[in-house]
């Protein structure tokens, strides 16, 4: 792959996933009721959601820094493995699909940046 290619595509990913993760993570900040009842009725724990937003903020914000980006990645990926087993559980299909897409771009983000040092 061109390296200039390679340097678009994986600055384009990144973008996308950090703003995805701020939005994401800023919404349980400013949308508490919502996200508290959405989370009770998956059976977590009370403020959970708090954790998981400050955790989507925090990898939104470091995935933009190309040394923590894989870490990030991976963090992220985590937190959408946990998502799409929880949708799984509840029978929630359709969100699925939205879950492991977010996953597959987040395991292109590590792939493209695995190599960098933090």
């Amino acid at each position: 792959m061109n390296i200039k290619f390679k340097r678009i595509v994986t600055w384009i990913l990144q973008v996308l996933m950090g703003l995805e993760f701020l939005i994401a993570g800023q919404a349980k900040f400013t949308a508490t009721e919502v996200w508290a009842k959405q989370f009770s009725n998956w059976g977590f724990p009370d403020h959970f959601y708090l954790l998981i937003g400050a955790l989507e903020v925090v990898g939104g914000i470091l995935i933009f820094i190309p040394k923590f980006a894989a870490k990030a990645a991976l963090g992220l990926g985590a937190i959408m493995l946990g998502a799409t087993i929880t949708h799984a559980v509840h029978g929630e299909w359709d969100r699925i699909i939205f879950t492991l897409i977010i996953a597959g771009i987040l395991g292109g983000v590590y792939m493209l940046r695995k190599e960098d040092k933090p």
